[in-house]
């Protein structure tokens, strides 16, 4: 064996790829069996991050525990001894993260069920021998429940070593909990999931002074924002991300006040869920505000007016400045009533931010724009590696952006991977047998990977996936608008029209990677055809 293999720093950056192999753990736990110079190496990695205590007890002598069939819960059959004891720190000193990773970068932690907890256990784990943490080296914990009964065993897993927390604000109601978390004070993100309370409610939540005692938080996300945790916020030194939700009826005289600069003076992420304020109420907040965050991400529940999105487009250039802010996002859940329209004067406010990656707009309104519109966006925004214009709710009217506009864009905005655009196609979208001889795509180069054509219509797949084959040099996902209106549909009627338009556009999805593969067939025929010219 070479040297550097037993270099633990080494060892643990081959293991955590193992780890990540189809049946990387069952490796590792042969790997710490049969080489005693990996075995440490190997059960640091395996115990690294654990998705449920429950995994932890399973590891204790037999006869200290049993699963009834009846209840399917795990019970103790005597008191933990010393040397029960002994075992579990063993393993639960490796332990590092007490979390399991799923989809929207939502967690579970102590994932109890099916193999629920019995009182007993929780009670002994409260209590573990010299009254110190459970696992003492813990760094991630992502606690989900909101039983009064576990609230013990929580506050026997916050470790002075916590780095990231995630928990329900209902724990919140524990001066004991609150304490603990305040002494932990490496502690830089802190996640309070959904719930019906402010953070800073009385007399339950989290108190202004409680919360400035962390002074290493970098990352905050709650539920709801009130007018106290606002303006405290206002004043972290080190807050990098915000994320939470406007309260409702929120009186802008306890906060316009306190947002005069400098404040949030090292954020870069915020976002807001504004709920059911109308946009005004953040315009208003964000005049008196002069800061410098390179991301902003807004939901509305109540539609905005073309006036109201004018006025917010200004403001928000105003109170950001126009060097750092690269990412933009202004999205509503559901769709209004009325559908005003937008046009590019809407957005010509964003026009004086430089250095924008990522513009991102879902609102109840009609997009009116065209070729000339696309040609001012990519002069301005060249840097685009993201553009998705009212993706989920269609834009309502005919697209004045034809395939021109398509190759504007995809020419200017070389880093372009991610779009969401309308286009009229008619020009292109012919039978077959008219396909012309000349290419109107000029031969251009993207490396676009999902391209969403919303609410386009077509009628010849074989045409558009022809055109678009000239301008993916690389595979590249395609969907619309219609495929988000019927994807709750059990089958496709070919009499209803948007029917028609998801499967042509399925037909393009499915046209387009054999069409890719000649294009690049003839690429190299041509290469070869130029490389054997005798100059």
């Amino acid at each position: 064996m070479h040297r550097c293999l037993t270099i633990v720093e080494v060892q643990h950056a081959i293991f955590r790829e193992v780890q990540g192999e189809y049946r990387g753990k069952a490796i590792l736990a042969r790997l710490a069996r049969t080489c005693r110079t990996f075995n440490n190496a190997a059960l640091d990695i395996l115990w690294e991050t654990l998705p449920s205590i429950r995994y932890l007890i399973r590891c204790l002598p037999t006869d200290l525990w049993k699963i009834p069939r009846h209840t399917r819960k795990i019970i103790f059959q005597r008191a933990m001894s010393s040397s029960d004891w002994e075992i579990f720190f063993r393993c639960s000193s490796r332990i590092r993260s007490l979390s399991s990773a799923l989809e929207h970068n939502y967690y579970v932690v102590c994932d109890l069920d099916p193999l629920s907890l019995d009182i007993d256990i929780i009670t002994a784990l409260s209590r573990p021998p010299g009254n110190g943490p459970l696992v003492p080296k813990l760094k991630t914990l992502v606690w989900t429940e909101s039983d009064d009964t576990y609230t013990p065993l929580l506050q026997s897993l916050l470790p002075c070593s916590l780095v990231d927390l995630s928990l329900p604000s209902f724990a919140l109601r524990s001066p004991e909990t609150i304490d603990l978390i305040t002494r932990c004070p490496l502690l830089k993100s802190f996640c309070i999931q959904d719930d019906e309370f402010p953070i800073f409610s009385e007399p339950n939540g989290i108190s202004s002074g409680t919360l400035t005692r962390l002074r290493s938080l970098k990352s905050l996300e709650c539920h709801t924002l009130n007018e106290a945790a606002i303006v405290t916020l206002s004043n972290f030194p080190s807050l990098v991300e915000l994320s939470g939700k406007l309260k409702d009826n929120l009186q802008l005289e306890k906060v316009r006040p306190y947002l005069a600069p400098p404040t949030f003076p090292s954020l870069e992420s915020l976002t807001l869920d504004l709920g059911g304020e109308e946009l005004s109420t953040l315009t208003s907040i964000l005049e008196v505000m002069r800061f410098s965050p390179r991301e902003v991400s807004f939901i509305l529940d109540m539609p905005p007016t073309p006036d109201m999105l004018d006025l917010f487009f200004l403001t928000l250039v105003n109170a950001c400045g126009s060097e750092r802010l690269s990412h933009i996002s202004l999205t509503m859940l559901d769709e209004g009533g009325n559908r005003p329209e937008i046009s590019l004067i809407t957005f010509r406010p964003l026009l004086a931010l430089p250095n924008v990656t990522s513009f991102i707009l879902d609102v109840t309104c009609d997009i009116d724009l065209n070729d000339d519109a696309i040609d001012a966006l990519t002069k301005h925004w060249p840097k685009l590696t993201k553009l998705s214009l009212n993706a989920l709710l269609g834009w309502g009217i005919e697209s004045g952006v034809t395939h021109r506009g398509l190759i504007t864009l995809l020419t200017r905005c070389v880093s372009l991977t991610d779009f969401a655009l309308a286009v009229d196609f008619s020009e292109v979208d012919t039978p077959p047998s008219f396909i012309p001889r000349s290419r109107p795509a000029h031969e251009v180069t993207s490396y676009c990977r999902n391209a969403n054509f919303v609410s386009s219509t077509i009628e010849y797949p074989a045409s558009i996936a022809a055109f678009l084959s000239e301008i993916c040099t690389k595979s590249c996902s395609i969907t619309s608008f219609w495929d988000a209106e019927n994807e709750q549909a059990t089958r496709l009627d070919i009499n209803d029209p948007e029917d028609c338009y998801q499967r042509r556009w399925e037909r393009v999805d499915e046209f387009l990677p054999g069409f890719l593969a000649v294009r690049a067939q003839e690429r190299g025929v041509v290469y070869r055809a130029n490389r054997d010219i005798v100059v």
